[in-house]
């Protein structure tokens, strides 16, 4: 993966490997169910995009920095195959943290620089794949309390929609304590800045089209935070 020139991955990449501590207090301030799991002050450490990795993004393989086992990151691989296809999400970004359980964290992360990145629909093409996300796509809805038709997570926000399905996948089907973070530069200069205030009024439209119920428990493993771009 290449060395970035503007725009969210840009920013994440330099965010990650020049100013991780800003991520990290924006990660940890805007989530108590972190913050409650981490072990001591033990520091969020990152795996991607690492510039000594060249900025290496992890896709079917996210799980090789959770595991010190390669075998282990393969058999939990197994199981995610019976819900997702090959070819499942690109992070933008993942990290860990040290569990007080002796457990670590999964940091997932997603980043934004601007609104229009946020609209997506599934590419799939395949009549099995599609079921077979269909599917579980519904299982994740039910995690997430949404009483929504499932439109809406495959055709306008499907991005998002794939990352809080794999939010629900390791957290109740694999019991891997994961976080989703959301990361949305507020103005990013390099291309389409945007506001602070466009992006709330964007995740309060996200969340209520896809039906989320803000009493649902995965969404306490949703961390939304806004890095303002300097």
């Amino acid at each position: 993966m290449a060395n970035a020139k503007k725009g969210s991955q840009f920013l994440l990449q330099r965010f990650v490997n020049e100013n991780s501590y800003i991520l990290d207090q924006h990660i940890l301030s805007n989530s108590p169910s972190l913050l409650a799991f981490r072990d001591g002050d033990t520091n969020i450490t990152w795996k991607s995009p690492l510039v000594e990795e060249e900025y290496y993004e992890y896709r079917d393989d996210f799980l090789s920095p959770y595991y010190t086992e390669k075998e282990e990151a393969s058999i939990a691989m197994q199981e995610i195959r019976k819900y997702w296809p090959k070819n499942g999400p690109v992070w933008d970004g993942i990290a860990v943290v040290k569990g007080k359980n002796e457990q670590n964290g999964l940091l997932l992360v997603e980043a934004k620089a601007h609104i229009d990145e946020t609209i997506s629909r599934i590419k799939a093409t395949s009549l099995v794949s599609i079921e077979r996300i269909r599917n579980t796509i519904s299982l994740a809805q039910g995690g997430f309390k949404s009483s929504e038709q499932i439109e809406p997570w495959l055709d306008k926000y499907y991005q998002l929609a794939n990352r809080l399905t794999f939010l629900y996948l390791l957290n109740k089907k694999l019991a891997i304590p994961t976080w989703l973070i959301l990361v949305n530069f507020v103005d990013d200069k390099s291309y389409k800045p945007t506001s602070l205030n466009t992006w709330l009024q964007h995740y309060q439209e996200v969340f209520q089209v896809l039906g989320i119920n803000s009493d649902s428990e995965l969404f306490n493993k949703v961390i939304t935070i806004f890095p303002i771009v300097t």
